[in-house]
């Protein structure tokens, strides 16, 4: 011990009218982070022997194990108030955008063919719908929850607008939104026998699907609506930290499998839609039409796409070469080869995603069930899971003490990453 600690502490123990007890000193001197380890029986006791999990809390699980035990082991939760959250403009935002999918069938109509007057007042319609019935009419409690009703319809004007566009581009047709894979026991994608006695089943659900059928092939795209600026990291899928739309691509190939098993069901490509309504200054000389070129190409999604010529076509029918997509992360040069700048990967590669993912799915649910809860959270390029995180005053997570340490991820490229996976997928497979 420090020699200077050493002395305090004795003088602290003599003089017990200070007011600090010595034993303060001695707590602090010895403090250690725990070993982060219940035990398989009392893990068991938390969450029985069947694990009902979503890819978000397997995300969790694996950004800190501690923070997931808090959460989903022990249920803590912070006290709820009489407010709008991010998360609650993000809930509306979704229901409405379900709502208007629904009123378009109701009405008649198809992403493709409805009018930019009707597609307004739909929208209108659904976000009124949604927020009368929400939260007991909190967005009518202040000025401040009414103007953001006018600022939601505004935002998903300009989404629907967005989505449209895309749709019309392309050759998929939306074929269900909200698709919810928690009740489709036969797929294996989501049904996950860890050991004899534990299980591990997934529940979900799909913002949408589109598909493209053609004489021999059922091209399947996921898209998922996110509020916040979520892009694809598959470094991030490769530690457990982004394993949504990797989990929801592979229920969704293995359902369209059994709907058409004539047929082969491929990924045409995952994608983020970041909903929002950027601002864009119209140039002096700017047409409407190239102003909405502007527009679309600022709201293109975020994702993975197939890299076979058929598809990036389907996806999008108007890209040439040496031109930059206006709907997916694509752009081409003059000889016809892919840009740096596009983010695509083979039908192999896509397959090997698939087979990491439920690996990875697998280690998770297993490493819950084993009991583990230490406190290890992960630092990656200056990101770490306790950024945001509500439980920080439970856990106590100081780096000046032993024990507590960050989990440092390693970043890779693309090439080496695909290997590292297929590795992994193959390993496993063979155990």
């Amino acid at each position: 011990m420090n020699p200077l600690f050493e002395e305090l502490y004795r003088w602290y123990a003599a003089h017990p009218e200070a007011g600090i007890p010595a034993e303060t000193y001695r707590k602090a001197a010895f403090l250690r982070c725990a070993d982060g380890v219940i035990g398989r029986s009392a893990a068991s006791a938390l969450y029985g022997d069947t694990l009902k999990n979503s890819a978000t809390r397997l995300e969790k699980y694996a950004a800190c194990a501690f923070a997931h035990f808090m959460e989903f082991g022990l249920q803590i939760r912070e006290r709820d108030q009489y407010e709008l959250k991010a998360a609650d403009m993000g809930t509306v935002m979704h229901e409405a955008l379900e709502k208007f999918s629904k009123k378009l069938q109701e009405n008649g109509e198809t992403w493709k063919t409805v009018g930019d007057d009707t597609r307004d007042r739909l929208i209108e319609e659904c976000v009124e719908e949604t927020m009368a019935d929400y939260g007991n009419t909190i967005f009518q409690s202040s000025s401040r929850n009414q103007y953001r009703i006018i600022r939601v319809k505004r935002i998903l004007k300009r989404t629907v607008w967005a989505l449209q566009q895309q749709i019309r581009q392309g050759e998929f047709e939306p074929g269900e939104f909200e698709v919810s894979f928690s009740m489709e026991d036969s797929l294996s994608a989501i049904n996950i026998d860890l050991s004899e006695h534990e299980k591990m089943r997934l529940r979900g659900r799909i913002d949408r699907v589109d598909l493209c059928e053609t004489d021999d092939k059922v091209y399947v795209k996921i898209i998922d609506y996110k509020t916040g600026n979520t892009s694809l990291d598959l470094v991030a899928l490769y530690y457990g930290l982004q394993l949504q739309l990797a989990v929801y691509l592979d229920a969704a190939v293995e359902l369209e499998q059994k709907k058409h098993p004539g047929k082969l069901v491929e990924p045409a490509g995952v994608f983020y839609y970041h909903i929002d309504d950027p601002i864009l200054d119209q140039e002096e000389d700017e047409t409407d039409e190239a102003w909405g070129r502007r527009m679309l190409k600022a709201l293109r999604m975020d994702g993975l796409v197939n890299a076979d010529r058929k598809v990036v076509e389907l996806l999008d029918r108007v890209l040439a070469d040496g031109t930059t997509s206006d709907v997916i992360p694509v752009g081409k040069k003059k000889d016809g080869s892919y840009t740096g700048y596009s983010k695509v990967a083979s039908s192999e590669q896509f397959n090997v995603i698939r087979t990491y993912t439920r690996k990875k799915v697998r280690e998770i649910g297993e490493g819950i069930f084993s009991g583990n809860v230490k406190i290890s959270p992960f630092q990656r390029d200056g990101a770490t899971a306790c950024a945001y995180c509500e439980y920080q005053g439970i856990c106590g997570f100081d780096q000046k003490i032993q024990g507590y340490e960050y989990r440092k991820l390693k970043g890779m490229d693309t090439e080496l990453l695909m290997k590292a996976m297929q590795e992994t997928a193959q390993r496993d497979q063979k155990e």
